[in-house]
């Protein structure tokens, strides 16, 4: 019995790294949706202010994965990404701590909180930079070859089940307790996740050898160009800024297309918004057996089509039921799709350059996603009066659906083939 339980968690360093990214991602998810509900329902309830202060929060959170990431990745090679990771949750202790001083003592008004606020996730998503690819480049030492797919399921399936439990912890947690007392749980979260890196053994030293350090912008650019320039990373890159564009329109036009064209109740809404992470935890636990078949560049692309296939169904007005098999379905494959990025990385990237290469990946989906986002909501109404000024029997909300859905099996069809070519290559080559 010891052995098997030694065995699932595959090795004492790989699960307190597994524990402090799971009460890492809890303390973010919590606090974004905790963030949320204060704006909405008390700083800025009933002020023409609201959508601004909305939109202003969510830029907070998302400059540091565009700008600071790449950067940030190539620091993480210079260091011991051990203590990366240690500071970066202590930072996020201490901005929390100083903010609930601040705030429980100052008396400030709505305003002055809400630039608090926006600070606070600005230092937090910021340390999030340094923790994420740290974690990256300490996994790959950590894991045994063998075991990276089925580690990497073993992190989707906690970080789903935190998602689905804060999104729903957050808002409850700031009725019952008030948004001070909230945002304690998050020093609790990082404190947490700190102890349980420190307690890891033989991993405090420096990834990168002193002889192969570069000067850090040359070591910037050399990151960049060898994403790009390695044909697995080059295909996880590409495949994540297609999802990333296809997310940001889906962030628009999902809700819209359930409401208004499906004609859903808030309750069935929330049912198929429920079907997604259902999937993903599915996806978490059956991903094993399909990678005996597939490797994970094949998976990956598949995983890709797949998704395509799901979101082109789903925009064909299904009835409720098969829409929320549809939806379930788009959860399971974007898990697989996430799950093999992580040993596709670890695969192809040498020692010395995972902080670098993996913070490549956070900037393509966040500049994907908001530029989807972006091109959908200026352009929707325009389409809308389109579609009317020509009584086009055409529903708006489902067709940018339908383009998103495209986009993906585009993607997957081109990665497809380039794999296929790539096999002729080499069966010429022998």
């Amino acid at each position: 019995m010891k052995n098997r339980f030694a065995d699932f968690f595959i090795s004492r360093n790989f699960s307190f790294l597994w524990l402090g990214q799971a009460l890492s991602s809890f303390g973010e998810f919590v606090f974004e949706s905790t963030v949320i509900v204060w704006l909405v329902t008390d700083l800025f309830h009933d002020s023409a202010f609201l959508p601004m202060a909305v939109g202003l929060a969510v830029a907070a959170s998302a400059i540091p994965r565009v700008w600071v990431a790449p950067l940030a990745g190539a620091w993480v090679d210079r260091m011991a990404p051990l203590y990366v990771m240690i500071a970066g949750d202590g930072i996020r202790v201490l901005n929390f701590l100083i903010f609930f001083v601040i705030y429980s003592l100052a008396g400030l008004d709505p305003m002055q909180v809400f630039v608090g606020v926006l600070l606070l996730l600005l230092v937090n998503s910021t340390a999030a930079q340094f923790f994420n690819p740290s974690r990256q480049a300490i996994m790959q030492v950590v894991i045994p070859t063998a075991r990276r797919v089925e580690a990497s399921a073993k992190a989707m399936f906690s970080l789903t089940g935190i998602s689905v439990l804060s999104a729903s912890l957050g808002p409850a947690l700031f009725v019952w307790v008030g948004p001070a007392l909230a945002l304690l749980i998050n020093v609790l979260a990082f404190a947490c996740s700190a102890l349980c890196i420190a307690f890891t053994q033989g991993l405090r030293r420096t990834l990168l050898a002193e002889q192969q350090r570069l000067p850090f912008w040359r070591g910037v650019l050399a990151g960049l160009r060898f994403s790009w320039g390695h044909a697995s990373i080059r295909t996880l890159l590409i495949g994540v800024a297609l999802y990333g564009f296809s997310l940001g329109v889906n962030n628009v036009a999902l809700s819209l297309y359930a409401f208004k064209t499906l004609g859903l109740s808030p309750y069935e809404y929330g049912l198929i918004l429920a079907a997604f992470p259902v999937g993903g935890l599915v996806a978490a636990v059956l991903v094993r057996p399909l990678l005996k078949s597939l490797s994970t560049r094949q998976a990956f692309t598949f995983a890709l089509l797949c998704m395509g296939f799901s979101y082109l169904a789903y925009s064909l007005h299904p009835p409720f039921y098969l829409a929320w098999a549809l939806m379930f379905s788009c959860g399971l494959f974007f898990s697989v799709f996430a799950i093999v990025q992580g040993p596709m990385l670890q695969e192809a990237v040498p020692e010395g350059y995972m902080g670098r290469v993996s913070a490549t990946v956070t900037p393509v989906l966040a500049i994907a996603s908001l530029t989807g986002t972006l091109v959908c909501s200026q352009t929707l109404n325009r389409a809308e009066r389109v579609i009317a000024y020509f009584d086009a029997p055409l529903d708006v909300y489902g067709a940018y659906i339908f383009l998103a859905a495209g986009l993906l099996l585009l993607g997957g069809a081109l990665m497809l083939a380039g794999q296929r070519a790539g096999k002729g290559e080499l069966v010429a080559t022998l």
